[in-house]
């Protein structure tokens, strides 16, 4: 491929200064992102890179069409415009179809230059064509490499930001001090927000008469997101993507998460469908200066729920602790609970375990129906004259204290937290110990009440 004629270089590098306020003001008119006065630090870095492609490339022309264009010189230029649109918060087709609206321009300004000097035939117009959009390729390519080195520790840096944010939720830090981290991760609490406990692995709820839950081994799927797929966790039809946006902080082998809040609807269903599986525990929601708070209740809802103390908790569940309000309280003493239950159901004592069961249960529900011997029937799955049976027991047993409303209130606390008392069983257990057997029914939902 021969050269381009004597003097081409000089002709094209005449166009070179009005050339470059031309490609300015096309990129500002057809780029929006641009579509701004090109000032400060911003408009000198475009200025330069279009002064240093022009330039650069009148040295790719001087060297000839057999000489591949060197970027060498003025790479780290396009390299720092790439880096520069990530600090900007533009997407990297701004910074690529400038180029492009740059390269048209240029083509047309120096086209019709290369023909007015003469002696640049068609074959010469391809190969400074060609020139021309190799060179654009590889500094839209120096660009592209910028702009992901910098994502790539941008994204680094801000992982590392809401670690550090998730720490310090999780602490109590100062408001100001949260604020200020806050805004160097360009992170933007949410006005509520509840603190997320995902043990790393939890210990599976004891529930007499069933096999323990597997334990669900959180790390095999809880990965962070962008990572490289992950082994489900039991329990898990696939892994839990550690949410991008959210700060969070690891303590032990606990995750945890601080998330806007899903008080109810929808909101709070797919949080739930998201957590499946991991028994994660969601704190109140609070306003963000208070997460700490969120996080105390999370942890004692998980360590009352490992003791088997909050009825109808399935250990592998999302628990929600605004759903168990009553149960929470009743679990922060339950030495109180259990001496509580040891005085009041001190007539229970004695009985066979079964019945001391069945009639705890029956109790429950009298006390919580008041006394609609039908529903208490229908909730239990026996006939009515069995509630009225095991009704005239409790009368018997308990006398007319039933009738004192303190005491019925009281009981009805501790049969909620499912004391029924630790009486001495007899060495025969087969009836309701007052010399009428009632037939035993294998799933006594009277069970489920004394393990609450």
């Amino acid at each position: 491929m021969r050269q381009f004629p004597a003097g081409l270089p000089e002709t094209l590098a005449a166009e070179v200064d009005s050339l470059g306020e031309e490609i300015m003001a096309a990129i500002a008119r057809e780029v929006p992102a641009y579509a701004r006065p090109l000032e400060g630090g911003f408009g000198r870095g475009v200025r330069r890179g279009v002064a240093e492609a022009l330039h650069r490339f009148l040295t790719v022309v001087e060297a000839g069409p057999h000489c591949a264009p060197d970027l060498a010189a003025s790479r780290e230029v396009y390299v720092r415009l790439g880096r520069g649109e990530v600090h900007s918060g533009r997407s990297l087709d701004n910074l690529l179809s400038a180029y492009r609206v740059g390269a048209r321009v240029s083509w047309r300004r120096l086209g019709e230059a290369a023909v007015r000097h003469g002696g640049v035939d068609a074959a010469g117009l391809v190969s400074l064509a060609e020139m021309m959009f190799a060179y654009i390729d590889g500094i839209s390519a120096a660009s592209a490499e910028g702009y992901a080195a910098e994502q790539f520790a941008a994204g680094g840096e801000r992982e590392r930001l809401l670690d550090r944010i998730g720490e310090m939720l999780l602490t109590g830090a100062p408001a100001d001090a949260v604020a200020q981290v806050a805004e160097a991760a360009s992170v933007r609490l949410p006005r509520r927000l509840a603190a997320v406990l995902i043990p790393a692995r939890p210990e599976p709820q004891p529930v007499a008469g069933r096999e323990p839950a597997t334990s669900v081994v959180v790390p095999a799927g809880l990965v962070p997101a962008g990572s490289a797929p992950a082994v489900p966790a039991p329990g898990r039809t696939e892994p839990f993507l550690l949410p991008a946006d959210y700060p969070r902080a690891v303590q032990g082998q606990d995750t945890w998460l601080f998330m806007g809040s899903a008080e109810r609807g929808p909101a709070r269903a797919a949080l739930a469908k998201r957590l499946a599986g991991l028994a994660a525990v969601v704190g109140p929601a609070v306003p963000w200066g208070q997460a700490k708070a969120s996080a105390a209740r999370a942890r004692f809802a998980r360590d009352a729920r490992s003791a088997g103390r909050l009825a109808g908790a399935v250990a592998a569940d999302p628990l929600f602790t605004d759903e168990h309000l009553s149960a929470l309280v009743l679990a922060r003493d339950p030495g109180l609970v259990t001496d509580l239950a040891t005085r009041l159901l001190a007539p229970l004592d004695g009985l066979p375990s079964r019945t001391r069961e069945r009639l705890a249960e029956t109790l429950l529900h009298w006390l919580s129906l008041r006394g609609q011997r039908g529903l208490i029937a229908e909730r239990l799955h026996i006939h009515p004259q069995t509630v009225r049976y095991r009704v005239n027991q409790l009368r018997e047993l308990f006398g007319p204290c039933l009738e004192d409303p303190d005491v019925r209130f009281d009981l009805e606390l501790v049969l909620r937290a499912g004391a029924t008392g630790t009486g001495t069983e007899p060495a025969a257990a087969s009836d309701d110990g007052n010399g009428s057997a009632e037939p035993a029914r294998p799933d006594s939902a009277a069970g489920a009440v004394a393990r609450r």
